[in-house]
């Protein structure tokens, strides 16, 4: 889905979640892109309210950024599914350009949809200008289908206000970052225990990625691009032991030390061409083409929005994931997350209607019908296991809830700030692109740009 975002920051950007290629972030059905949803409630039937949002009246409109074709019928079929189940009128409209100003603009101008998408780096200015509901006291009601206790922990934080109180935007599906790989690349490569066979071993740690690599590169085809983004840089820092932030929320992968030895260990690699920087690659070379041609034999850090097309190269090419290597080998180490939220407008015209569709959109019942069957996304909450593990496609698709669980969400210190979360991959971007910078100097100036 194209949203906003700069082109630089396309593997973690709704672009990567709802066209097919790229954001921070989710889509919304279940065909080739992300999607969106969440867990926990019991009913997962919208519930009546005393302004007329009850079963058989009212009406609510709602709009997502920009998805595939597919995606957009998806979308429009769960509308008039819900309309049919609930008799409340229900319209979807897809906002095509750039979606936020065109959001800000109809909100400002009393046309805005009565729920719509927020990205994690957008949400907080639609609270600062009070032009989104809090749904803290829906959520605590008896007639929401879904509690935020529900959602995986890790995934939620920015979707409260900045002062940690209230809640402006209910979590939709996930896309955790995983380890994605050509079996056939590998074995021809000479790489005898692949990731997922190497992770229950419990020897997925980084010698075995510096292994294979070698082994890849060395037959001339490319083992795995790293791309501008935070998710990918933080997904290593924090997946091998090191940390990206404090406490507090400064970052630190400065100087942490197991951090700056993830980094080192990345600068090293792209250094001897074991991995090729996405920026840098040819005009039309995208990470996701690659794989799909069968030129990439590795792709970290992508989620599960791939499956669609993978789906349609079944017998060419032969895929599956594991978690990010860990220190031991065996352990599933925190890593992005992207999400979003359905947040709802505070003068909806039928706010009853309004938050009944946006809480029915993310409770169990509405993820089984928006991503059962072959769905791009995954649910941020528990007891939906099945939805990612149908047809054992890919095989070990039973990781995507785990890594999900033990994930993290755009960080706050850009989550609270748009102009940070923007400039950071650009500032990747500059700094990769100018071959000068050494490990130190790099995560120093990307630190002082989030602490500044």
């Amino acid at each position: 889905m194209k949203n906003p975002k700069n082109s630089v920051e396309r593997t973690v950007s709704r672009r990567s979640f709802l066209n097919s290629a790229a954001l921070a972030s989710l889509g919304v059905a279940a065909s080739s892109t992300l999607l969106s949803a969440c867990a926990g409630g019991s009913s997962g039937a919208p519930a009546g309210g005393g302004g007329g949002g009850g079963k058989g009246s009212g009406s609510v409109t709602w709009a997502s950024w920009v998805a595939t074709p597919g995606e957009v019928g998806l979308l429009k079929k769960f509308s008039s599914d819900y309309q049919e189940k609930t008799k409340v009128k229900t319209t979807y409209q897809t906002v095509t350009g750039d979606y936020l100003a065109k959001m800000l603009t109809q909100l400002q101008g009393g046309k805005a949809p009565d729920a719509f998408y927020a990205d994690p780096a957008w949400l907080n200015k639609f609270v600062d200008t009070k032009q989104v509901m809090d749904l803290e006291p829906y959520l605590t009601s008896a007639d929401a289908p879904v509690k935020f206790d529900d959602f995986f922990p890790g995934l939620v934080a920015w979707a409260k206000g900045a002062d940690g109180k209230g809640v402006y935007g209910l979590p939709v599906d996930c896309n955790p970052s995983v380890f994605w790989f050509n079996k056939k690349l590998l074995s021809d490569a000479g790489v005898t225990q692949d990731p997922a066979s190497a992770f229950e071993a419990g020897a997925w740690n980084l010698d075995a990625v510096t292994d294979l690599l070698a082994k890849v590169k060395a037959t001339g085809r490319r083992g795995m691009v790293f791309e501008a983004s935070w998710g990918q840089l933080f997904s290593w820092v924090t997946s091998l032991g090191g940390k990206a932030f404090d406490d507090a929320g400064k970052a630190i992968f400065d100087t942490d030390p197991k951090a700056q030895q993830a980094i080192e260990w990345l600068f090293d690699q792209m250094g001897s061409g074991t991995i090729a920087y996405g920026g840098s690659l040819p005009k039309g070379q995208g990470v996701d083409a690659l794989f799909y041609g069968g030129q990439l034999a590795t792709v970290p850090g992508y989620g599960r929005w791939l499956l669609p097309n993978l789906k349609k190269l079944k017998g060419k090419v032969e895929y599956d994931i594991a978690p990010y290597p860990s220190e031991d080998g065996k352990t599933v180490g925190p890593v992005a997350v992207y999400t979003a939220a359905m947040a709802v407008n505070a003068k909806a015209s039928n706010a009853d209607a309004a938050r009944a569709f946006a809480g029915y959109y993310v409770s169990p019942d509405g993820v089984k019908a928006r991503l059962a069957g072959g769905g791009n996304a995954v649910p941020v909450l528990s007891g939906l296991e099945e939805i990612v593990t149908e047809n054992n496609d890919p095989p070990h698709g039973k990781w995507f809830i785990d890594i999900a669980k033990n994930g993290y969400a755009l960080p706050n210190a850009m989550a609270r700030d748009a102009k940070k979360n923007t400039d950071f991959p650009l500032q990747m971007d500059t700094l990769l692109k100018s071959k000068k910078e050494s490990p130190k100097s790099f995560s120093t100036k990307l630190a002082n740009l989030l602490n500044g």
